[in-house]
């Protein structure tokens, strides 16, 4: 069982219906999840332009945390290329499951993922694609990688391969009942992600397959402010260890806890300001893609404090004295408020 749950979470948001491009794959700053009773599976079959999504019997079972961060130099070393590290965090858990993100100006692929007792590591990266993604869209990538882990008790090392399958599939209205932070009614953009791959040990002179993983997951962005909203993960899990058969399907399911979003109720569409190029070294550029001027804005890092505040109308940032990490943007225009993020080289 202890290695069942360890593979969920390492495999682990006018009446119209349009969509809107996704601009990231993953929050601007540190956000808070509900994890869901997964007990009965919800619909997620209806696809295409105006789908509707009614998961209206939720019940909350406990709180995930997300917080980004640049990647330490060890972890640059065993997952090459990374540039964010999206760690999850569950309420009351003394560690965290990690996902190693590599965002080559603005291609989005996966370098890894880690939990206390399995890892993850792409030679062969999972590529969604480049953002901002818009309905509709495919990609089908190869992976491979090295995987390690704890096997009941057991240290287990190997390889896996197999496809990674990006698109996204649809968008519409997902509807969410009240569960203790709210209801929640909204136009979405979907991407669903499916990976298959198959998990081989070395025995003796060659590789012998032990089993196979294959996880679909699927992230509601909302139209009006680009968060996710809403994700899912079902993993379906074959392992033939030491002659013990897993076969079982395995769910996870995720609200967005909006309460803790800003204070500020004008609020700017992520996809409205630009930040390129990020990674930067010295000069960071700011675009608008609508007619919003700059007034003001703040740079934080991963400790809380502002390291710049500038509080004039500019389009570039001279941001060659920080150190290097990741840096959180709180930027005011003349339409509202928008927070972003940066890496420093």
């Amino acid at each position: 069982m202890k290695q069942k749950l360890l593979l969920t979470f390492l495999l682990t948001s006018c009446i119209s219906f349009a969509q809107a491009p996704i601009a990231e794959f993953v929050n601007n700053t540190e956000k808070d999840y509900a994890i869901i009773d997964p007990t009965t599976p919800i619909d997620e079959s209806s696809t295409g332009a105006s789908a509707t999504w009614n998961f209206t019997s939720l019940s909350q079972v406990g709180t995930n945390t997300d917080t980004n961060t640049a990647p330490t130099s060890g972890e640059l070393s065993m997952y090459p290329g990374t540039t964010e590290v999206l760690t999850i965090t569950t309420s009351g858990a003394a560690t965290g499951t990690k996902l190693f993100i590599r965002d080559n100006a603005g291609e989005i692929s996966l370098t890894g993922a880690a939990q206390e007792l399995f890892t993850l590591s792409f030679t062969d990266n999972a590529t969604l694609g480049t953002f901002p993604l818009n309905y509709p869209y495919s990609n089908t990538d190869t992976v491979s990688g090295d995987f390690s882990g704890d096997a009941n008790g057991t240290s287990v090392t190997g390889i896996f391969s197999g496809d990674f399958e990006t698109t996204v599939d649809a968008h519409g209205t997902l509807n969410l009942n009240d569960f203790g932070l709210g209801t929640y009614s909204g136009n979405v953009t979907r991407i669903k992600t499916v990976q298959a791959i198959t998990l081989e040990v070395f025995v003796v002179i060659a590789y012998f397959e032990i089993g196979t993983v294959n996880q679909t997951n699927y992230y509601y962005y909302d139209n009006t402010d680009g968060s996710l909203v809403f994700r899912t993960s079902t993993n379906v899990i074959d392992i033939d260890a030491a002659g013990t058969v897993i076969d079982e399907t395995i769910r996870l399911y995720e609200a967005l806890d909006r309460s803790t979003l800003s204070l500020n109720t004008n609020l700017v569409a992520t996809n409205d300001i630009k930040l390129f190029p990020n990674p930067t070294r010295d000069i960071l550029n700011v675009k608008s893609s609508n007619s919003s001027t700059f007034k003001s804005i703040q740079a934080i890092d991963l400790n809380g404090r502002t390291v710049l505040n500038i509080e004039d109308n500019f389009n570039t940032i001279d941001v060659s004295e920080l150190q290097s990490g990741l840096y959180i943007l709180n930027i005011e225009t003349s339409n509202g408020y928008i927070t972003k993020r940066f890496i420093k080289k």
